[in-house]
């Protein structure tokens, strides 16, 4: 199971930030996310061993394509190793399916170019599980072989988002799923456990450690 971090404070300054980046537990993750505006000081803070990936259009998803694509070639320019599109829900509301496809050749491409991994976001708690089945589809016939159900943006039970989760999985299982609800206690944690999925990523340093001493 591999382990991520978001950052995502507004409210955070760079001396503040760096303080953080010190803590040992980060030193332990597979990638962390942040906004663009972090990725330099994050790459010059942490191992090279630990991937960064950026949010785009987080975290309502409602931008076009070419305001998408300028802000992944510019997070590929500071350094974003892996990149996190927020799925557009006006597609996916009105069966927009075609121009999906299209924003998604559009977006690989660019990331292929530039030798990066591109993933997708969705927001389970908008749709129904029968389209959300439908897109992890699309993901997959399209090489986009990792998604997270939730931005976390709002509070999100990580029960609630594994079994999401085990949902999408049990109809499309060829697909990678990162959980990415809100852990609070080593019960949340022993439920991850239990359900050992591809992936997990949180988003506080208390999170982090609890995800850590329980292994």
């Amino acid at each position: 199971m591999i382990t991520e971090f978001s950052f995502y404070d507004l409210a955070t300054s760079d001396d503040e930030l760096k303080e953080i980046l010190k803590d040992t537990s980060l030193q332990k993750i597979d990638a962390i996310c942040v906004f663009l505006h972090h990725i330099k000081l994050v790459r010059n803070s942490l191992s090279e061993n630990i991937k960064i990936s950026t949010p785009i259009d987080y975290p309502l998803g409602v931008s076009d394509t070419k305001t998408r694509l300028f802000s992944i070639e510019s997070a590929i320019k500071s350094g974003a190793n892996i990149i996190n599109v927020v799925a557009q829900p006006y597609y996916f509301c009105n069966r927009k399916y075609e121009k999906f496809r299209d924003e998604i050749k559009h977006t690989q491409d660019l990331c292929i170019k530039n030798n990066v991994e591109l993933r997708y976001i969705l927001e389970y708690r908008l749709f129904t599980y029968e389209l959300l089945y439908k897109v992890a589809q699309i993901f997959l016939v399209n090489n986009i072989k990792t998604i997270y159900p939730s931005t976390g943006y709002l509070l999100d039970d990580i029960n609630d988002n594994i079994l999401a989760a085990a949902l999408i999985n049990k109809k499309v299982p060829q697909i990678n799923i990162i959980c990415n609800g809100n852990v609070w206690n080593t019960g949340q944690v022993h439920n991850i456990q239990k359900t050992n999925p591809y992936g997990i990523k949180v988003n506080s340093i208390n999170a982090l450690k609890l995800l850590q001493e329980n292994r």
